[in-house]
């Protein structure tokens, strides 16, 4: 089985060089101020600009105004927008239409119920990312090393490609696509020594393992 990779909270280019010379299919660069993987949208120009295709470009926001939508597309080119809040089915038609570039919604589970909300925003976006739903309230879901059960999306039927996300390492990513049959898959705090600092190793284990490589 062979998936793709994204590996968010990219914070420095000799991380990015090492995502992109690995073989990565995304990185995920996290826009919003109370991540510890933050950075602004100066530091966004700078590192997309050293971005060689085919490596696709993600930019994480939480609740964008239409004002931060506006500053991301004037200061920077990114590939894909993702939509790490609580953004409405409606809000996120709005984001479609206004930015009209494509959109991946993040979706939080813990249980099966979370994925009734799959179906509202199906029709707006390009890609569906499910996460671990954060039990704190406003906190900023994802990137906490933390996963769901996998069982709970055990014959779902997605309408969009997906992602799953959500406590993924070298150790388990195996398992993780064995049991969901996940396709794509998003990483970030399994692969790193500390927040917004990539291992070179862990990246190259994860990216080999999600590719069929026994590393």
């Amino acid at each position: 089985m062979e998936c793709l990779v994204k590996i968010c909270g990219i914070t420095s280019e000799k991380d990015l060089k090492a995502a992109q010379d690995l073989g990565a299919n995304f990185v995920g660069f996290v826009l919003e101020e109370k991540s510890k993987r933050y950075i602004n949208l100066k530091r966004l120009k700078s590192l997309s600009m050293i971005i060689r295709k085919p490596l696709k470009s993600v930019a994480l926001v939480v609740d964008p105004s239409d004002d931060f939508l506006e500053m991301l597309l004037m200061s920077s080119k990114v590939d894909y927008i993702q939509l790490h809040g609580e953004e409405s089915p409606q809000r996120v038609e709005q984001i479609a239409k206004k930015t009209k570039i494509p959109l991946i919604k993040a979706i939080g589970v813990e249980k099966e119920t979370d994925l009734h909300s799959v179906r509202s925003y199906e029709n707006s976006v390009d890609y569906i990312l499910l996460d671990s739903k954060s039990k704190e309230s406003g906190s900023l879901k994802g990137g906490r090393g933390i996963s769901f059960n996998w069982n709970i999306i055990k014959g779902f039927n997605f309408n969009k490609p997906w992602f799953l996300a959500g406590g993924l390492n070298t150790n388990n990513v195996i398992d993780a696509m064995r049991t969901t049959g996940a396709k794509m898959l998003d990483v970030s705090t399994g692969v790193e020594t500390k927040p917004g600092k990539k291992s070179f190793d862990k990246m190259r284990k994860f990216i080999g393992r999600a590719n069929g490589e026994f590393i």
